[in-house]
Parts: C-alpha cells; sequence; structure tokens
C-alpha cells in the first residue's frame, strides 16, 4: 500500500517531513513501513527524530546516558525514536505517546511485523500484547 499520496488519502492527517523519510531508508525495510503505516492511521503528527546510528554516535549516548547501553538494535536499523507534535511543537505528555505506541502497535499487526516499544521493554512484541 502507498501512503503519503495527498491526492489518493486525502483523509491522512499528517506526513513525514524530509527529514524523517531520510532517516527511514537506513532502517530494516519492515519497520520503516510500519512507521509509514502508523503516521497514515495517527490523529497525531508523528517524526522520526532517530533511526540507524554508527558505532560513534551510539558510544557518544551511552556516554551521555542517552541509552543504556553501548550496543543498540539502532547499530542494525532495527530501532527507531519518533517523536509526537502537537500543533506543530513537540509533546512529552504520556497519553500522547501511549497513542504513537497503539498506532505502531496496530501497524506492526497490519504488516505482520513484530515491535519491541522502548517505552514497554518487558513486552516482547507489542502487536501481541493483550494487558
Amino acid at each position: 500500500m502507498q501512503y503519503y499520496d495527498k491526492e489518493n488519502i486525502p483523509d491522512q492527517k499528517h506526513f513525514l517531513n524530509d527529514n524523517s523519510e531520510k532517516m527511514l531508508k537506513d532502517l530494516n525495510h519492515g519497520l520503516a513501513e510500519v512507521v509509514r503505516r502508523a503516521v497514515a492511521i495517527s490523529d497525531i503528527e508523528i517524526q522520526v527524530i532517530d533511526g540507524k546510528r554508527n558505532a560513534q554516535q551510539q558510544n557518544e549516548y551511552f556516554r551521555k546516558g542517552v541509552s543504556q547501553s553501548s550496543t543498540s538494535p539502532h547499530l542494525y536499523g532495527y530501532a527507531v525514536d519518533l517523536i509526537a507534535l502537537i500543533d506543530g511543537r513537540i509533546c512529552f505528555e504520556q497519553e500522547v505517546y501511549d497513542d504513537v505506541a497503539n498506532c505502531m502497535r496496530y501497524s506492526g499487526q497490519d504488516l505482520y511485523t513484530p515491535l519491541r516499544w522502548g517505552g514497554a521493554w518487558h513486552v516482547d512484541n507489542i502487536c501481541s500484547y493483550n494487558g
């Protein structure tokens, strides 16, 4: 399915910006498609703020305490960091990220792609979580 076609999908509210699309190109194709699908079904604007990292970037994040490990799925293109925007401003409200997680969950289910969500590391696959 093609997302981000304003002429053929006029009811889609939000679209990824060019920088987000650029970061998705380096990710695992399945994960990138889940993100695109999540954006297409969301009522919240979602953008990508980080995708694949090199070892130097990961080590710097670890040194600064941004990451909990010097190894990460980001190194291999199997992780993405998303940000929610409300009226064009970054939002940090937990409920908003619960909605983002649900959009990612539904997209993963639709595309048969298992996902681990950073806000729920105890759940191996949020697509099959029923709690």
